[in-house]
């Protein structure tokens, strides 16, 4: 009985150790490989991220059918010269809010994925990748769109200038996996309106921007007066 006791204890013993080897044969591959998994899905990440915005801002600009007059208007002295462009904030708000809801939309629908690696590349060595089984990897990406607008102007010859209104926005993205948690944001703007402005322009424009009950664009006017 005792030596039957030894046998079992001894091949539980020889079981573990396989079992083991056999556990950290697989574990440490995959903890090398996991540099090149982030990768893979942070590149994944931006390409759905890039899609979600290029399609919010067509979609968006296409349904509320904004035209520069729309966003901005210019305002002229008796002499032709332009004497103020002026943004329409409420209209730009809701052109911000619609892109935002849009690419959160795009974005939900492409929140899992799987993806799909050789295991060549999960190697690491240049010989190998992009060959043998491809392993899955379940990814989940959380969005969180930032949206602002700026102006830019630049030259378009005499007495006229190139006017456009630019959606910039920052796109923070959260990278969950087994394993792994990364977070990274992604840069892109893209043209909301442009027009140019034909007439002689003043040397630079002052945009201010008003909080309820602010009188700092009359103080302004009326220093400028003085």
């Amino acid at each position: 009985m005792k030596i039957r006791k030894n046998v079992l204890k001894s091949l539980l013993i020889r079981w573990t150790v396989v079992l083991i080897a056999l556990f950290l044969i697989i574990l440490i591959p995959l903890f090398r490989a996991r540099p090149i998994v982030i990768s893979y899905a942070k590149s994944h990440a931006k390409s759905l991220m890039i899609s979600a915005f290029d399609e919010a801002v067509k979609n968006t600009i296409s349904n509320l059918d904004y035209k520069y007059s729309d966003m901005a208007v210019v305002t002229r002295t008796a002499d032709n010269m332009v004497s103020s462009i002026e943004i329409d904030y409420q209209k730009l708000n809701i052109l911000r809010s619609e892109i935002s809801a849009e690419i959160s939309k795009v974005a939900s629908n492409n929140s899992t994925t799987v993806l799909r690696i050789p295991v060549g590349t999960l190697l690491g060595n240049e010989y190998t990748t992009g060959y043998g089984p491809a392993v899955k990897f379940k990814i989940t990406y959380s969005h969180m769109p930032v949206l602002d607008f700026i102006s830019n102007f630049s030259s378009a010859g005499i007495n006229s200038v190139f006017h456009q209104i630019i959606i910039k926005a920052n796109l923070s993205c959260s990278i969950i996996m087994l394993g792994a948690d990364q977070s990274f944001s992604v840069e892109m703007t893209a043209v909301a309106a442009q027009t140019i402005i034909s007439g002689a322009v003043p040397d630079s424009f002052t945009n201010v921007t008003e909080t309820p009950g602010s009188n700092v664009a009359d103080e302004i006017f009326n220093y400028s007066q003085k």
